[in-house]
């Protein structure tokens, strides 16, 4: 059971280009943000997979209704240049609220492509998003597989990074303008596995239910 002394906080994903950096040991991370903005949001979400991030599991595993499942379309490519048609091409309709594109630079990384080409076709692709998400105006959340010369384009289109990581109290997120307070949990233990996340997001909506019925009452529909 989540402790009683604070209520579970997440940072919130405001329009525009939002970069997650991950700490590998705080898995579920990225999951859990798509979650709580269905929890606070109504619409649906867009998420185009890259290195099996949007697997149904650990979706599944920390999601406190299966519902909000439903609102999220899944859309996956196998080569560089699927994944970019993908993007160039995102089915977005008036209910979508969010993007998400974990691991944005795995595929031009690949040997399906050269280094020269797949630099070139990532600029491509951060100056495409960077687009989408000024004529969209909703929020778009990616992450990157490594932060290095080959990614440092996609720094000069981000609006906002957001950090989490590993600490001895559990995961960590921090940003300009938050800072994860630390969730106690009964007994003074404090997991990292996905069922953490769980635990966070059942909190959540219990008390976004208890504050916002509305809200949740969209978000059920």
């Amino acid at each position: 059971m989540m402790g009683q002394t604070r209520r579970p906080e997440l940072p919130t994903l405001d329009s525009g280009l939002t970069l997650l950096e991950v700490d590998d040991r705080a898995t579920g991370a990225l999951h859990s943000l798509v979650l709580d903005h269905l929890l606070l949001e109504d619409g649906s979400v867009v998420w185009v997979d890259a290195h099996d991030h949007g697997t149904t599991q650990p979706l599944a595993q920390i999601a406190p209704s299966m519902r909000l499942l439903e609102r999220i379309a899944v859309a996956r490519g196998f080569t560089p240049w699927q994944h970019y048609s993908l993007l160039r091409d995102l089915p977005l309709d008036g209910r979508t609220t969010l993007v998400v594109l974990p691991a944005i630079d795995y595929f031009y990384r690949s040997e399906d492509c050269s280094n020269r080409e797949g630099k070139r076709m990532f600029t491509a692709v951060c100056t495409l998003i960077a687009d989408l998400a000024a004529t969209a105006e909703i929020p778009i959340v990616l992450t990157r597989t490594a932060a290095d010369a080959f990614t440092a384009v996609l720094d000069d289109h981000v609006n906002d990074v957001i950090h989490c990581e590993f600490t001895s109290f559990g995961p960590r997120f921090t940003g300009d303008d938050f800072e994860t307070l630390v969730y106690p949990l009964e007994g003074g233990t404090i997991q990292t596995t996905l069922a953490y996340w769980q635990r966070v997001l059942t909190a959540r909506q219990s008390a976004l239910t208890a504050t916002q019925p509305e809200v949740a009452t969209r978000g059920a529909d």
